[in-house]
């Protein structure tokens, strides 16, 4: 594990009239589902990291076929925006707000393309979709965006990955309404500053501001929002700040990726560097990297980001 000497903060200035915030590039999924297949080869666990990237793949094929329609349901008033950006409150709260009728649609979508190549537990599920409750759905949506446990049999934790690429889907439509203006600026926070929900990792970017400014990357939205250096995001503690290099295999496939430790709460969130691999993407190569956050686990260190194509509340 690498400790930094200096436990301050290191602040990289945005520049210019950079807010600190980045909306969802709109082939976000099928950049994500190419560097899943990137990362699948001869990993060991190829063929799930294989079926991911045919996920992302097919979230891609929904949002470019249905994702105007969304934006144009979903954009929220000007006043509403306002209001966000004066108190810091996400525009699209998921954890808050109501789950968009939609969403519902989106799932059946992505489940009709998936289905062919999906693994036999989630066919089995997806089988009984057409007769399972709205109510049961619904309420499944809601205990995914809000992290809650609420899944216990075999069909619902099968299908909670789906739910969580179509739930993804649809926010991130949703992001693509807006414009980088209309999320709230100057609240540096552990949450997505668009949508209220938890990062999956970190990225240092190779950006026009500067050289490794560092933005956490939305589990459900996409957004990005920029994150002080040598701060732990769950907590903003500054001091003891660690990083744990992967051992193995992962050291070898994902040199580009470590876990920043924090001994205040004891938590963990990755972090990626496109200064060493300009192809990262944090939610693909969160998922391939699994065994670090096994690593971190064994130091102490709970991981602290979220990727909803594995469930855990």
């Amino acid at each position: 594990m690498q400790k930094f000497l200096n436990s301050e903060e290191i602040v990289v200035p945005a520049g210019g009239e950079d807010t600190g915030k980045r909306l969802p590039s709109r082939r976000v999924f099928a950049a994500r589902a190419e560097r899943l297949r990137q990362l699948a080869k001869g990993h060991a666990m190829e063929d799930f990291l294989a079926f991911a990237a045919r996920l992302a793949d097919a979230q891609q094929n929904v949002l470019d076929r249905h994702g105007h329609a969304f934006q144009e349901k979903s954009r929220p008033d000007a006043a509403h925006l306002a209001r966000c950006r004066q108190h810091g409150i996400p525009p699209l709260d998921a954890q808050g707000g109501p789950v968009p009728a939609e969403w519902v649609d989106v799932l059946h979508a992505l489940a009709t393309e998936v289905v062919p190549h999906s693994p036999a537990g989630l066919q089995n599920a997806i089988a009984e979709l057409p007769d399972f409750p709205a109510e049961r759905l619904h309420a499944l949506a809601r205990a995914i965006l809000r992290a809650e446990e609420d899944l216990g049999n075999p069909v619902e934790l099968a299908l909670a990955p789906l739910i969580g690429a179509s739930l993804q889907v649809l926010w991130t439509a949703r992001a693509l309404a807006l414009q980088p203006c209309d999320i709230p600026a100057g609240f540096e926070g552990s949450l997505c500053p668009t949508c209220g929900s938890q990062p999956v990792a970190s990225i240092l970017r190779i950006d026009p501001a500067g050289q490794g400014v560092r933005y956490a990357t939305c589990s459900l939205c996409a957004c990005e929002w920029q994150v002080t250096r040598n701060k732990c995001v769950p907590c903003r503690n500054t001091c003891d700040i660690a990083y744990l290099s992967p051992a193995g295999e992962a050291a070898t496939l994902c040199p580009a990726v470590e876990a920043e430790t924090c001994p205040a709460c004891h938590r963990s969130l990755k972090i990626a560097s496109m200064e060493t691999d300009p192809l990262v993407d944090a939610f693909a190569d969160d998922l391939a990297t699994l065994a670090l956050d096994m690593q971190a686990d064994q130091a102490g260190f709970h991981r602290a980001g979220r990727n909803l194509f594995l469930f855990a509340p």
